[in-house]
């Protein structure tokens, strides 16, 4: 899983929605043709990590077996959660389908699953725009109207 080989197609597709000028990978290492500000750390980091900007894209490798461990899912939920709260605006992550739950429980979507046998690979995104749809009674026609004051009693 050193080498991924649709990174770069990833890549290309989120570029044409918007342009990726600053981006964070977690056990990725950065490739010199990727376009942008690239910074790498692992994801013991990421828990220690000064908050100094919020990142257009973050990359995240999970595929390890060592990621897997009951030991590590802590810090695992701790690292995501701090990269969609604070680091990053959309979230990619290259996962083991062991983590399904984990990640369904932190918000994310899966965009593609991969189940070749000598390597499991599932793709999730975290988007902050596209994560929650805000409904149709969420809105001031529906509540607080105040030229509906002195007509309606309840």
């Amino acid at each position: 899983m050193a080498d991924f080989d649709f990174i770069p197609l990833l890549l290309q597709l989120l570029a044409e929605e918007k342009k990726v000028t600053s981006a964070i990978t977690i056990d990725i290492t950065p490739q010199s043709h990727w376009d942008g500000q690239w910074q790498y750390c692992n994801l013991t980091e990421v828990l220690s990590l000064p908050f100094t900007q919020r990142y257009d894209l973050a990359l995240v490798n999970l595929v390890k077996a060592d990621h897997i461990q009951g030991q590590n899912q802590i810090s695992i939920n701790n690292a995501l959660v701090r990269l969609r709260d604070l680091f990053a605006k959309k979230i990619i992550v290259f996962a083991h389908p062991q983590l399904e739950k984990q990640l369904r429980a932190l918000g994310f979507n899966q965009l593609l699953q991969n189940m070749p046998e000598n390597n499991p690979v599932q793709i999730w995104q975290f988007n902050i725009l596209t994560y929650k749809h805000v409904p149709d009674w969420f809105n001031s026609k529906f509540w607080a109207n105040p030229e509906n004051w002195d007509k309606f009693r309840w």
